[in-house]
């Protein structure tokens, strides 16, 4: 197929010429009727992935661009950013540390800055060697436990009655559950 001598793309056209003749577009109501439809159907949705996936590809290529000239163009500029919030630190501690002076805090036209006093902190490197120490020293305040029901175990033993779950042991309604009824999912992947 040629419109004014351009060559359509092979994909295009097949997904243009197995167009059911009862479609009119993705905004009105349109039902697959069998596997020729259907085939239509996947060749469109297939051709606008290609579309979305090529977008995206020139799209990082341009912020790869972007970002190498960023990284070129910063370099210089993050070294004298770090030179002078080093000595700014450091002018602002001796005036804080100066008992004629003493001030926290330097207030600029063009910035500010500020000082204070960081309480110590705890550090948990190694997790296990703790909660054994914890747990050996009676220590269990120290120690904080998630709990969470376990739904893959519950959904094993209980059942279910008009959205309710049922202890069947019981017969009683389980607080806090509801019953999500299951369905079929389907799933469309794009050929590669």
């Amino acid at each position: 197929m040629t419109i004014d001598n351009e060559i359509t793309d092979l994909s295009d056209y097949l997904a243009e010429a197995g167009q059911p003749t009862s479609f009119v577009d993705v905004d009105t109501v349109f039902a697959i009727n069998n596997d020729d439809e259907a085939l239509w159907a996947m060749r469109r949705l297939a051709r606008s992935q290609r579309r979305i996936d090529e977008v995206k590809r020139l799209a990082q290529i341009e912020i790869d661009r972007i970002n190498i000239w960023v990284a070129d163009n910063s370099v210089s500029s993050e070294r004298e950013i770090e030179y002078f919030d080093k000595i700014l630190s450091e002018y602002l501690i001796r005036l804080r540390e100066d008992d004629q002076d003493g001030r926290k805090k330097l207030d600029f036209p063009d910035g500010v800055i500020s000082s204070r006093v960081n309480p110590d902190k705890v550090a948990v490197e190694d997790v296990e060697a703790f909660l054994a120490w914890a747990e050996a020293n009676g220590k269990s305040d120290w120690v904080r436990v998630k709990r969470e029901a376990d739904v893959s175990s519950i959904k094993k033993v209980v059942d279910y009655s008009d959205g309710l779950v049922i202890d069947p042991l019981t017969g009683e309604v389980v607080l806090g559950l509801s019953h999500v009824a299951g369905g079929i999912s389907t799933s469309v992947k794009v050929s590669q």
